[in-house]
C-alpha cells in the first residue's frame, strides 16, 4: 500500500471513529455560536467580595455558589466551599469567614482553617455587604432590598437588631463607635450608633456613589458617574475635599497609606494621595477591576467579568502577576 492510500485510509477511519463517539454522546458537534459563554466567576460587586486573611485570599464565586480560598503568593486554589445562592460580600472575624448570600437571603459562617460550614443564618431579603465589629461580637449586614441593616450575634448568628437606613445599601464602614452605610438608591450615607443602632441621620453622598471606606480619619466616597472622589468628615459627613480623576471612579480601597481607585469602564487603576488627591501612580487594571485586598506591600484586584485576579506592587502600581481560579490568566500587561 502506497503512502497516499495509507493516508486516505487513516482519514476515513478517523471519520468513522468520530461518528461512533457522537453516536454514544461523547462528542458534541455544536457550532461555536451554540456553545454558551462561561459564566463570570465573580458576582456583581456589592460590599467586598474579596478579603485577605492570614496569607489567603477569599473570593465569593458565581460558579456553583461557592467561596474560593487561594494562596495570596501564587493564586493557587486551596479550597472551594459551597455557600448560599449568589454570594457577594465577605468579612472575617479572624477565625471565621462570613458570606452574604444575596440569592437566598442568608449569611454563611465558615471556619477559615478548613472552610467547614459552622452555620447558615437568616439575613433579611437581599444581604450584599458585611462588617464585623472590632470586638468580634457582632456582624452587621446590609440588606439591599429592605433598605435596612441587620445586626447578628457572631456566636450563634441570631438577629439582635434591624435598623432602617437609606435606599439600597451596598457598602459599610465603621470606626468602632459608629456604622456608616452607603445608600446609592437615594445617594446618601446613613450614620448609626454601633452600640444600639440609633439612627444619627442621613447625609448627601454625591452623585451616583459606588463605594465607601473609612481610613481612620475620614470617610471616602467614589462616584462612577463623574469620576469624583469625596473626602467627608466622619462627624457630620460634610465634604472636606472634592477630587476629580481623569476616569470613572468605581471602587476605592485604602492600603494604610494611599487611596486606590479602580475604573472598571476603561480598566485603569489610580493611586491617590489622601492629603491632596494627587495621582501618585496609575496603570492598567484587571479588566473590570471591582474589588481589592491588601497586605505587606501588595494589592490584589479582582476582575468580575473575566475571572482573574491581579497582584500589584503598591509602591510602583506595577502588575507583577495575574492568576485565575478556574481559567488560565493572560500574561501581565507590560504597560
Amino acid at each position: 500500500m502506497c503512502d497516499r492510500d495509507l493516508r486516505v485510509l487513516i482519514h476515513r477511519l478517523s471519520w468513522v471513529l468520530l461518528l461512533v463517539l457522537v453516536a454514544f454522546g461523547h462528542v458534541s458537534l455544536c457550532s461555536a455560536q451554540e456553545v454558551p459563554p462561561p459564566q463570570p466567576l465573580f458576582q456583581e460587586i456589592a460590599g467586598n467580595p474579596m478579603i485577605f486573611e492570614e496569607g489567603f485570599l477569599w473570593v465569593s464565586s458565581g460558579r456553583g455558589n461557592t467561596v474560593a480560598k487561594l494562596w495570596a503568593d501564587d493564586g493557587k486554589l486551596t479550597g472551594s466551599y459551597r455557600v448560599g445562592e449568589a454570594p457577594m460580600g465577605l468579612a472575617s472575624d479572624g477565625e471565621n469567614i462570613w458570606v452574604a448570600n444575596s440569592g437566598d437571603a442568608t449569611v454563611t459562617k465558615l471556619r477559615a482553617l478548613d472552610g467547614k460550614t459552622l452555620g447558615v443564618f437568616e439575613a433579611g431579603s437581599k444581604p450584599v455587604a458585611l462588617l464585623v465589629t472590632q470586638d468580634k461580637k457582632f456582624v452587621w449586614v446590609a440588606d439591599q432590598n429592605a433598605n435596612a441593616l441587620r445586626k447578628l450575634r457572631a456566636s450563634d448568628g441570631q438577629t439582635v437588631g434591624n435598623y432602617a437606613v437609606g435606599g439600597s445599601p451596598t457598602a459599610l464602614a465603621s470606626d468602632g463607635e459608629y456604622i456608616w452605610t452607603l445608600n446609592p438608591g437615594n445617594e446618601n450615607i446613613t450614620k448609626l450608633l454601633a452600640r444600639n443602632g440609633t439612627n444619627l441621620g442621613n447625609f448627601p453622598a454625591g452623585s451616583a456613589p459606588t463605594s465607601l471606606l473609612f481610613d481612620g480619619n475620614s470617610l471616602w466616597v467614589a462616584s462612577e458617574e463623574n469620576g469624583t472622589l469625596l473626602r467627608l468628615s466622619p462627624k457630620d459627613c460634610t465634604v472636606l475635599a472634592r477630587f476629580r480623576l481623569p476616569e470613572h471612579a468605581s471602587q476605592i480601597f485604602f492600603d494604610k497609606k494611599s487611596i486606590w481607585v479602580a475604573d472598571r469602564i476603561d480598566s485603569r487603576l489610580f493611586k491617590v494621595r489622601p492629603e491632596d488627591g494627587s495621582i501618585l501612580a496609575s496603570g492598567p487594571s484587571v479588566g473590570r477591576g471591582e474589588a481589592m485586598a491588601y497586605d505587606a506591600g501588595y494589592l490584589w484586584i479582582v476582575d468580575s467579568g473575566r475571572s482573574y485576579i491581579g497582584k500589584l506592587e503598591t509602591d510602583t502600581a506595577k502588575m507583577i502577576a495575574m492568576f485565575g481560579v478556574e481559567t488560565p490568566p493572560p500574561p501581565p500587561s507590560q504597560e
